[in-house]
């Protein structure tokens, strides 16, 4: 099994020069450059099949998701979003993210994905562990194990693909792993 792993489109976020000044930058949208990025990425991917499509469920996500497969509905998967350290990280209910994406599917999504599953303050930034992050991708490669398919994608996020990739990627770039050589690199 091969995964395709993007990392979304520059953000608001990812342009501004302090994540925590007092505007905040809370479940970042991206911006026309990222819009931009995005629609180059389509261009370059577009005659590539996959057979499964996961895409966190942050905003910046499920926006580059929309502009690279149009024609794709993803599975919104909590474990691949991003290492919650800033506002931009802190992610919003499924009744809001249906007003905005009317077209997708939340309904699998508890009321606090970004937080585990513990109800909080949505404007709390309760800080993950690099640690936790490793945690989610173990399971999540779990979760796929006995997956039927052959060629999967992950819309995710720099700090949470690094491990895969052991680099930051930029904005909407994409890379192409083996499946089993992932769990040997993290020994499951």
């Amino acid at each position: 099994m091969k995964l395709c792993v993007i990392r979304h489109a520059e953000s608001l976020a990812n342009a501004a020069s302090d994540l925590d000044n007092p505007t905040y930058y809370y479940d970042s949208k991206i911006t026309e450059r990222g819009v931009s990025q995005a629609k180059k990425l389509h261009n370059r991917i577009k005659d590539l099949s996959f057979d499964k499509y996961f895409c966190s469920p942050l905003t910046r996500t499920i926006e580059t998701f929309s502009i690279i497969f149009p024609n794709h509905k993803p599975v919104f998967e909590p474990l691949i979003r991003e290492h919650l350290y800033h506002s931009c990280d802190v992610g919003r209910q499924p009744k809001t993210l249906k007003k905005i994406f009317t077209n997708y599917d939340f309904s699998k999504l508890e009321n606090y994905w970004w937080n585990n599953n513990i109800p909080i303050n949505e404007k709390l930034i309760k800080q993950e562990s690099h640690n936790d992050i490793r945690n989610r991708l173990i399971k999540f490669l779990l979760k796929i194990r006995n997956l039927d398919a052959n060629n999967i994608v992950l819309v995710s996020h720099g700090t949470y693909l690094s491990q895969i990739t052991n680099y930051m990627m930029d904005n909407c770039e994409f890379y192409i792993c083996n499946y089993d050589e992932l769990c040997k690199k993290f020994s499951i």
